[in-house]
């Protein structure tokens, strides 16, 4: 009986993030049996975006992340990994003018990484449907087109 309650509980958990860029936080129902990743109190469809403090793509990324995010009104979470600290996150948010909220704490970047099977390099856009399906998973810069068309089609 007890091996069956941890693997419940491992199956489906809920995690909340703070955020800088934001006063909002994020609390992530992840259900690993339906792998759904659903941000409580939302029916909206949202995206995350992966990315690291020295990666080049990622900086050509992010002005186009933040048109989007302000023209088209879409919730997209930045997911930093791989500060250390929340003043390193804040510099991180200065250096590359990032307006999206921001996750930077490990817990959070491990987390989302593993909910969404594991990102092995950046850029990485994860786009979710109201339900909290993965929509689908853009490896690389991509074009700001192909993230409008996909906006389009999830709101």
């Amino acid at each position: 009986m007890a091996l069956i309650s941890v693997f419940f509980l491992s199956a489906c958990s809920n995690n909340e993030f703070q955020t800088l860029n934001s006063k909002q936080n994020y609390i992530f129902d992840y259900d690993g049996f339906e792998k759904t990743l659903k941000i409580q109190n939302s029916n909206h469809a949202y995206a995350l975006f992966f990315f690291t403090q020295d990666c080049g793509a990622c900086n050509a990324q992010i002005p186009m992340l933040n048109e989007l995010y302000k023209e088209k009104k879409f919730p997209i979470l930045a997911v930093l990994s791989g500060v250390r600290s929340k003043t390193q996150a804040q510099n991180v948010i200065e250096l590359k003018k990032l307006d999206l909220p921001l996750v930077y704490e490990a817990k959070a970047s491990s987390f989302l990484s593993k909910a969404v099977g594991g990102i092995y390099g950046v850029p990485v856009m994860v786009f979710f449907d109201e339900k909290g399906n993965m929509n689908e998973k853009f490896i690389g810069l991509t074009p700001k087109s192909v993230l409008e068309n996909k906006i389009k089609i999830l709101n």
